[in-house]
C-alpha cells in the first residue's frame, strides 16, 4: 500500500465513487440550470432530481470549448464570464484561463470556496506524482493565469513543501536557481522537463544529473507515457523517478496523476469532477477496462462560478487498467494524443503523437526524439500524399537513406500510413519553454 493524501477516498472502490457522484450531481445540475442562463436552456427537458444512474447523463449536451467561447461572446461588466457564469460577479475572486493555444482563450472564475477546493485537490493530486513536505519544487510555470501557474502553485505548497516559482525567467537563469536553492522536483511541461535537461550543460557548465533532482514531474501535453521519452528523462536527470500528470483549466486543474508504480495516471480528482469515457465518434459510454480507448468527458461537481457540465476534453486516452497496487481503484490511463489533432491519411487515422511513438520505440538510438509533422496550411488535416514529417537524427554520418527508408517502411506497417520522413540535423526543430509542437504549417 503506498501513501496517500485522503486514504478513505483515494482507497475508495471505483464503484462506490461513481455512487457519490450521483448524489452530488443531482445537486450540482439543479445548482447550474438554476443560476446560469447558459444551463438553464441546456437543460430545460432535464429533471436533475431524477437522476439514477451515470447513463441518463447521456441526456445531456456535452459542452466544447467552442460552447464556452460563443457564451462567452456577450460578457459585460455585470456578467464578465459570460451566460455559462453561475456565481455572482462579486464573489468571484479569480479569474483563470486557457493558455489560448487552439484558438481565442476562455475565461473561468472562482469563488473562495472554489479556491479551497482547487488548494485541496491539487495538493491530493501532486502528492499522488510523488510530492513531499519535505521536497523543494521548482515550479516552472511562467503564468500565474493558467491551470498550471497559480493553482498547480497553491496545490504544492498546500501540502507544505518548499515551492520555487521560476517561470518566466530565462533558461539559464531557471537552472542557476534550481541550482542555488537545491531544488529536487521538477515540475514542469514535458517538453521542458527535456528542454532543460539536454540545455543545462551549455547554461551551467555540468551535466543536469549533478543538480540532484529525484523527481521529475511532467504534463500539459502527451509524452510522458512514452518510454523513450521517460528514458530519456531518466538519462538526462540521473535516473530520477518519472511521473506524467494531467489535467484541464476548463474542469479542474489536476485530473490524473502517476503513482509510484509509475504504470499510468490515476483517476485522483474524485471529489471534485465526476468523469465519462465516450466513443469520440458515436458520443456513446465506454467501459473503464483496460486497453478500451475513447474520450473521457466531465462534469464538475462543486465548482460554484463556471462549472462544465458534460465538458469535451478532446483527449484520447488508453485505459491501462483499474486498481493498482498502490492501493488506488480508480483508473490509470496513458494520453495518446488530442482528438483535434488527428491527420488523416487517405482512409487512415493517425495521431502526431502515435507517428512519434513509431519513431522513438524503432529508431531511438538513431533520433533526438524531436519530430514535427508539416502541414501546407493551418487547418488541414486530409493527406492524399505521404505525410511530410522532419525528423531529427543523432549523427550527420549515418546512411540517412536507408534510415529513413527504415522509418516510413515502419511506419507503414504499424500505422497503415505513409510518412514522407525529412532527416534533419541535431537542434534543427525548435525548442521552447512552454510545449513543444508535434505540428508546424510549412513556411
Amino acid at each position: 500500500m503506498g501513501e496517500f493524501w485522503n486514504e478513505e477516498l483515494e482507497t475508495m472502490p471505483w464503484e462506490e465513487v461513481q455512487r457519490y457522484w450521483l448524489g452530488v450531481l443531482s445537486r450540482q445540475l439543479q445548482y447550474v440550470k438554476e443560476a446560469s442562463p447558459f444551463y438553464r436552456e441546456r437543460l430545460k427537458n432535464f429533471q436533475p432530481e431524477r437522476l439514477r444512474s451515470l447513463e441518463q447523463m447521456r441526456e445531456l449536451p456535452f459542452l466544447t470549448k467552442e460552447d464556452v467561447r460563443s457564451a462567452q461572446s456577450a460578457a459585460d461588466r455585470d456578467m464578465p464570464l459570460g451566460s455559462l457564469q453561475t456565481a455572482r460577479t462579486e464573489d468571484i475572486v479569480q479569474v483563470l484561463s486557457s493558455s489560448g493555444t487552439s484558438g481565442r482563450p476562455v475565461f473561468y472564475g472562482l469563488t473562495r470556496k472554489d479556491l479551497e477546493a482547487f488548494r485541496d485537490g491539487l495538493a491530493m493530486f501532486f502528492y499522488t506524482a510523488g510530492v513531499r513536505k519535505e521536497d523543494i519544487v521548482a515550479h516552472t510555470t511562467a503564468v500565474p493565469l493558467f491551470a498550471g501557474g497559480d493553482p498547480y502553485f497553491e496545490g504544492i505548497r498546500h501540502i507544505g513543501a518548499t515551492t520555487v516559482w521560476i517561470g518566466g525567467v530565462s533558461t539559464t537563469r531557471v537552472l542557476e536557481i534550481m541550482r542555488y536553492t537545491h531544488c529536487n522536483v521538477l515540475q514542469a511541461t514535458a517538453s521542458f522537463d527535456v528542454y532543460l535537461g539536454e540545455h543545462c550543460l551549455e547554461a551551467l557548465g555540468v551535466e543536469a544529473s549533478r543538480l540532484g533532482i529525484v523527481k521529475v514531474l511532467g504534463g500539459g501535453e502527451p509524452g510522458l507515457g512514452e518510454e523513450p521519452i521517460r528514458r530519456k528523462l531518466k538519462e538526462l536527470w540521473g535516473e530520477p523517478t518519472v511521473r506524467e500528470i494531467m489535467g484541464l483549466a476548463d474542469v479542474f486543474p489536476g485530473v490524473w496523476a502517476e503513482c509510484e508504480q509509475e504504470s499510468g495516471m490515476h483517476f485522483v480528482a474524485l471529489r471534485d469532477v465526476a468523469v465519462e469515457l465516450i466513443d469520440p465518434q458515436s458520443g456513446e459510454h465506454l467501459p473503464w477496462e483496460p486497453g478500451v480507448t475513447g474520450e473521457p468527458v466531465y462534469t464538475a461537481l462543486r465548482r460554484e462560478a463556471t462549472p462544465a457540465v458534460r465538458y469535451r476534453s478532446a483527449d484520447l486516452i488508453r485505459v491501462e487498467g483499474v486498481g493498482c497496487a498502490c492501493g488506488r481503484h480508480s483508473p490509470r490511463i496513458r494520453c495518446i494524443g488530442r482528438i483535434d489533432d488527428m491527420l488523416i491519411y487517405k482512409a487512415m487515422n493517425v495521431f502526431p503523437s502515435a507517428i512519434r511513438d513509431v519513431i522513438l520505440n524503432h529508431f531511438g538510438d538513431a533520433v533526438t526524439g524531436y519530430i514535427q509533422v508539416v502541414k501546407d496550411y493551418p487547418g488541414q488535416v486530409r493527406f492524399d500524399h505521404p505525410i511530410p514529417v522532419d525528423v531529427e537524427v543523432k549523427s550527420p554520418a549515418q546512411d540517412l537513406a536507408a534510415l529513413k527508408r527504415s522509418m516510413e517502411d515502419k511506419v507503414r506497417d504499424l500505422l497503415n500510413v505513409r510518412i514522407e520522413a525529412t532527416l534533419v540535423a541535431p537542434n534543427t526543430l525548435p525548442r521552447t519553454q512552454y510545449k513543444t509542437a508535434l505540428v508546424r504549417v510549412r513556411s
